[in-house]
């Protein structure tokens, strides 16, 4: 337990001091015309993945939105110098919202172009988590530092709490999916205290694994992959229970984002390095796709 509380808390410090001011976005690796050379971006740092209903690929670093058709050759989208940490979902003809370090915006173009929202009823747009209901991507969920998850169901203009802070969920949510096929259910990821589930649209959460997960994915049958302190475990029943399916020490890096696409492949981004892989039979094995 002691190991564990010590490599979760690590995880939490890396993922949060790596958000702060400072940086300048840029690389060797990087061309500067917002093409990666030769595999991944290097710059800034992992934050979240998503896979397009089109069988692309979002990620969001601290510092820009990036785009791949096939996770091997990267292009940038918006929000250059800004801080992509929390994703929506990536449905053709619908708003994709991203959220972050005081960044709460929205497109309607798949990610080129971003408008910023400022809802009155959020405390502060200090946005670690956020996500879209797959079935309707109107209701959107996002958790803000030091306040609790909050939910729209109007795309983000406007937004009504739904649990806060405290005995219910830790302070340090960094992931967060919801049911492709029910709005209701929602999962949180802490980096300390593991998965908790609502079916209840977000008031009120149980814990159902306790290991510290900081990337989650949702597949329309009802799995869900988690980004852990322990490598990938995945669950075959929208998150009410979970088993380890691929350990840490089988990846080069420490997984920190991770995707499931409409394919049923899981998508999974290490830091230290930065390496992109792929799995096609549920977790038992993955293959190194790309690597920065």
């Amino acid at each position: 337990m002691f190991f564990r509380a010590i490599v979760a808390a690590f995880l939490f410090v890396v993922a949060a001091s790596a958000c702060g001011p400072g940086g300048d976005g840029t690389s060797p690796a990087d061309t500067g015309t917002g093409e990666a050379a030769g595999g991944l971006p290097s710059s800034d740092h992992v934050h979240a993945l998503r896979a397009t209903d089109d069988g692309e690929l979002l990620l969001g670093l601290h510092g820009a939105l990036w785009r791949s058709p096939d996770g091997r050759e990267w292009e940038q989208l918006g929000l250059e110098g800004q801080d992509a940490m929390a994703l929506g979902v990536a449905k053709d003809g619908e708003p994709l919202l991203v959220g972050g370090h005081d960044v709460l915006v929205r497109s309607t173009d798949g990610g080129e172009t971003f408008e910023a929202l400022s809802p009155e009823q959020l405390p502060s747009l200090d946005v670690h988590a956020l996500a879209q209901a797959p079935s309707d991507p109107s209701i959107v969920y996002a958790y803000v530092v030091g306040a609790g998850v909050f939910r729209s169901d109007d795309a983000g203009d406007s937004w009504e709490p739904a649990t806060p802070v405290g005995d219910a969920l830790p302070g340090d949510l960094s992931a967060m999916a919801v049911d492709p096929n029910d709005p209701d259910v929602v999962l949180v990821g802490s980096g300390s205290q593991g998965v908790f589930r609502s079916d209840d649209g977000g008031r009120t959460f149980s814990r159902t694994t306790d290991y510290g997960t900081i990337g989650l994915g949702f597949a329309e049958d009802g799995t869900v992959a988690a980004a852990t302190y322990r490598g990938v475990d995945v669950s075959d029943d929208g998150g009410e229970s979970w088993e380890n399916a691929a350990p840490a020490g089988d990846f080069d890096g420490q997984p920190f984002a991770v995707a499931i696409g409409d394919d049923g492949a899981i998508w999974v981004m290490t830091e230290e390095p930065r390496v992109l892989f792929r799995s096609t039979d549920g977790g038992a094995a993955f293959e190194e796709v790309a690597r920065a």
